[in-house]
């Protein structure tokens, strides 16, 4: 896949569950504090214990 400038970015979040594997979602977007904001509502939402986010490209 090739992204041009001005093009979107892809975010994978993973949430990290208590009793159970991560959970990953992926988000496109170009605004850090967006994915953020998704996965922090999302975590609250799955009742997971953390998350982490990566640029994917």
């Amino acid at each position: 896949m090739v992204i041009y400038g001005g093009g979107k970015m892809l975010v994978r979040i993973v949430y990290y569950m208590n009793n159970t594997l991560p959970k990953e979602k992926i988000v496109v977007t170009n605004d850090i504090k967006k994915a953020e904001r998704i996965a922090r509502e999302e975590m609250e939402r799955l009742r997971a214990r953390d998350y982490e986010l990566e640029w994917v490209a």
